[in-house]
Order: C-alpha cells, then structure tokens, then sequence
C-alpha cells in the first residue's frame, strides 16, 4: 500500500515538474530576441476635420516611380513581433495630419522613425524597427478647391441648326488640386457630338442626345483627385430641315381604272393634257439627289373611281406617284381633260384609249401629299 502511494506520488512531481519546465522554456522563448522582416503596403489617405480646409496626398511625381511596398526589419521577442504584425495587416498607413504634414507641397517621410512611433502607439513594448527599405519617400500635399465651367457643344462643321444647342445641365463643379487647376487655361467645359451621332437624329425636331462626355482641356485622366459633376449631360438640338428644289420637265399621264372596271371603259386624253410639264417637286437634299441622278423614276396618273366613270367626268386632277421620303409637288395642280365612253357603245371609226395599269399594279393614295405608292 505505501509502495503504490510512493509510485502516485513520484508521478505527480514528475508531471508538475515537467510543465514548470515547459512554461519556462515557452516564456525564455517568447522573450528572446530576433530579427524578423515584413512586407506591407503603403496607403496614403487624408483625415476629414470638420472645418478644416480639404487636403488630398499623392507620391511625389517628381522622383522616382511610386513606392507600393515596404521591407520592415524588426528586432524584438517573437510574442511582440507577432502581436505587431496582427495590428499592422500588412499595411501601413500614413495619414495627412499624421504621419504627413498637413500643409499643401512636397514632403519627405522618414519610414523607420514613422514605424517606430507606430509601435508605441499601438502599445507593443520590446520590438526595434531596425531597417526599412526603402527608408524614406516623397509626398505631394495639396488642397482641393472647386470651379464651376459652363459648358459649350461643338457640333460637326456645316450643321444647319434651328436655334442654339443646349446642354442639360448648362454647367458643371470641378473638384481638383489647387495645383491641376493651376493648369487649366480654359475657362469653359466642352461637349462633343460627332457626325454619327448627328446622323441619326430626325430634321425639323427637337431631339436630344444623352450621355454626352464633358471634357476640359488642361484636365484628363492623369490628373490626380480630380472631377468633374456630372461627367457625362445631356444635349437638346433641332437640326434644320435641309430642303431644295427640282424641277421635271415632262411626266406622261397615266390612266389608273378602279379594278372591277378594267376593260368595260375607254379613256381618252386630251391631246394637250398627255403630259405633265415642269412639275416642281420639294424635298430633303437626298431624296431630291436621287430624282436627279434617275435612281427614282416619277410618273403620272389620272386615277378614275367607279362613280367617275358612271357620272363621264371631263376632268380629273393629275397625282404624281413615286416621290422619295419627305418630298412633295408644290407647283399648282393640274387638270387633265378627258372623254369616257363605255365600250360597246362608241361611235363608229372613234378609238377607244385603254387603262394603263393591271389591277394588281393598282396604287394607295398618299393622303398627306396627294399622290399615291403602287
């Protein structure tokens, strides 16, 4: 019995022993002394103080290429190093206010004095910074100011415009560093509509063109903390319908019969009425261009319904049918005088004139212009 207390006893101050053992070592361990190294981003931000003027930071673009990251030696106990490493994630950030001098022009930042003061703020004791590469960098501070540039449209050259374009809004707020205003000569923002845009838009009403990019010259992607509200507006424009005259020196006169009549009536024209002469015809530049080359070929018609065979009309107004979009005849109507006579019943050694037209090729007539579409 008290050989087998002996042996609970022997293990229990072996255990205790050992643990002791374990927590020494882990201390002495903790506390050693070692240089480790870390890789963290650099960020550079700005601190909102109500009141203050509005300060913006950027690396100097006069050294050289911009420093993302640092190498940090530190000496120090492992359990300070790990605990500075978790509050630092891997990234160091140098405040305008702080760590920057909060005053606009160029700055050079000690990183290893920076980093040390950033121990002690964070309350980690024991740890050294003792190298950073690079050691030091150059900052640009500078303050915002805003502008507000009306805005001007620059349409292609050789646009007709009924009235003057307008941009929706008329201006825009430019935010920027003092020194990227500085820069900027002019004293109006620019809207520009190119030719395919302008192609597409309907003459003689108003149209508008949206998300029109605003640009100002002095002023573009390169320049830093700037921009301009709103980017992108809104243009109102009314092209000027482009119209021109032509004149066609003849047009033979058709006659078009009501279908169910084809062939139940002759229609003769008046000698001095067969053709249709110096017909002026209005329209759009381009539909005006393909009378003229033949690319559309006008014609001539004296459509008769049924009542105006049944009744024997002498005269019926001429249509002319074929026009190209948006034209329209604006010389005087014309008259054509006309003998219907029923077949059948035509006097001896009298002829009788045939309708011109099949009744599939029969045309609608255009009831805003007067003519007709086959």
């Amino acid at each position: 019995m008290k050989e087998s207390r002996s042996v609970w006893s022997f293990i229990q101050t072996f255990l205790i022993v050992t643990l002791l053992t374990v927590m020494v070592w882990l201390l002495a361990e903790s506390r050693m002394v070692r240089t480790r190294s870390i890789e963290a981003q650099l960020v550079l931000t700005t601190i909102d103080t109500p009141g203050s003027m509005a300060l913006v930071v950027r690396q100097s673009q006069t050294g050289k290429a911009p420093v993302r990251l640092a190498n940090i030696q530190i000496e120090g106990s492992t359990a300070g190093f790990d605990r500075f490493a978790r509050l630092l994630q891997n990234r160091v950030e140098l405040r305008v206010g702080r760590e920057i001098p909060g005053v606009p022009g160029e700055h050079e930042l000690d990183l290893q004095l920076i980093l040390q003061e950033q121990i002690f703020a964070l309350g980690v004791h024991g740890l050294v910074v003792t190298e950073v590469t690079p050691p030091t960098i150059r900052v640009e501070v500078d303050e915002i100011e805003t502008r507000e540039f009306p805005i001007r449209v620059l349409l292609p050259n050789g646009l007709d415009l009924d009235g003057v374009p307008r941009a929706d809004p008329v201006s825009v707020r430019v935010n920027a560093p003092a020194s990227v205003l500085a820069k900027v000569t002019s004293d109006e923002a620019i809207v520009r509509i190119h030719a395919d845009i302008v192609s597409q838009l309907d003459q003689g009403r108003l149209e508008t063109v949206p998300g029109a990019v605003v640009t100002i010259d002095g002023l573009d992607e390169d320049s830093w903390a700037s921009q301009i509200e709103p980017s992108q507006v809104d243009v109102r424009l009314t092209l000027r319908t482009q119209i021109e005259q032509m004149t066609v020196d003849r047009l033979p006169v058709q006659v078009l019969l009501a279908p169910g009549e084809i062939g139940k009536w002759g229609v003769e024209i008046n000698d001095s009425d067969k053709d249709l002469v110096n017909v002026m015809v209005a329209g759009p530049i381009e539909s005006i261009r393909l009378l003229r080359s033949g690319e559309v070929k006008l014609r001539a018609f004296v459509m008769l319904s049924f009542e105006d065979l049944g009744r024997g009309v002498s005269a019926k107004p001429a249509q002319v049918l074929g026009l190209p979009p948006g034209c329209r005849v604006v010389s005087p109507e014309i008259s054509v005088n006309l003998k219907i006579t029923r077949l059948g019943s035509t006097p001896a050694g009298q002829p009788n004139v045939q309708p011109s037209l099949q009744p599939d090729t029969q045309p609608n007539p255009d009831p805003e212009t007067g003519s007709a579409t086959p």
